[in-house]
């Protein structure tokens, strides 16, 4: 590939990423206008409200794939930076369920936390609070009608878990860690870009030698699917 063609690529590459910031601004005003009507007094409880809700959980689901989009965009030009601080994982877990209890409670989805309160991480909070969002969005999806958040100490490392009692990760997604070998499925729309995203954040958690992971596997509520993310 010549110069020349190298600069067209990068161009269109940044032509791509300001295009998708542009899109993603559009959108948070969108969802704010159906945050606000979701709100309102007059119609909670009633069928509209619940249309609403969908509305706005597909809108999120979106923007967040864009948000991801523009970060993967800026790792691979090594624009992006963690940014690590203490968190309490209680804390950040009541945090992410707040944020989606409403729209759960509407399908009747139970959430349940399991964290020790004085469990403690070092980790870009933003980040994290992305992935576990995306995770429960596609709990939500495949659920039957609980999602769990849990986090723990395990062999040096921290680890939150999202796990739900719907059918469970399929035999292609199983232990895929940063891999982008589950390709997109026609017929359900996923492309795992969520897992590959987080994947991508957890392997830039490092503590000398070591670095995050994240695993799939089948070992949620009555066989259902559980995502963990494991930090250092």
């Amino acid at each position: 590939m010549s110069k020349q063609e190298r600069q067209q690529t990068l161009d269109f590459a940044s032509v791509i990423a300001s295009a998708v910031h542009d899109m993603k601004n559009s959108l948070t005003l969108l969802l704010d206008t159906l945050d606000d009507t979701a709100g309102e007094p007059g119609i909670a409880g009633k069928p509209l409200q619940e249309k609403l809700l969908q509305a706005q959980h597909e809108g999120k689901r979106l923007n967040r794939n864009l948000i991801q989009l523009l970060a993967l965009y800026r790792m691979e030009r090594a624009q992006m930076f963690v940014n690590i601080s203490e968190n309490y994982v209680a804390e950040l877990l009541e945090d992410v369920a707040m944020d989606n209890r409403q729209l759960l409670s509407a399908r009747n989805i139970k959430l349940e936390i399991d964290c020790p309160e004085d469990l403690v991480g070092y980790f870009d909070r933003e980040l994290v609070t992305g992935i576990l969002n995306t995770i429960i969005n596609n709990s939500y999806r495949y659920t039957r009608d609980t999602i769990r958040l849990s986090g723990e100490n395990r062999e040096g490392y921290l680890g939150i878990h999202v796990e739900d009692n719907g059918p469970g990760y399929p035999e292609k997604m199983l232990h895929a860690s940063g891999s982008t070998g589950s390709g997109v499925n026609f017929q359900t729309g996923s492309t795992g870009l969520g897992l590959y995203f987080a994947a991508q954040v957890a392997q830039m958690h490092r503590n000398g030698k070591r670095h995050g992971h994240t695993q799939t596997d089948n070992k949620g509520i009555d066989g259902g699917g559980r995502f963990s993310l494991y930090l250092p």
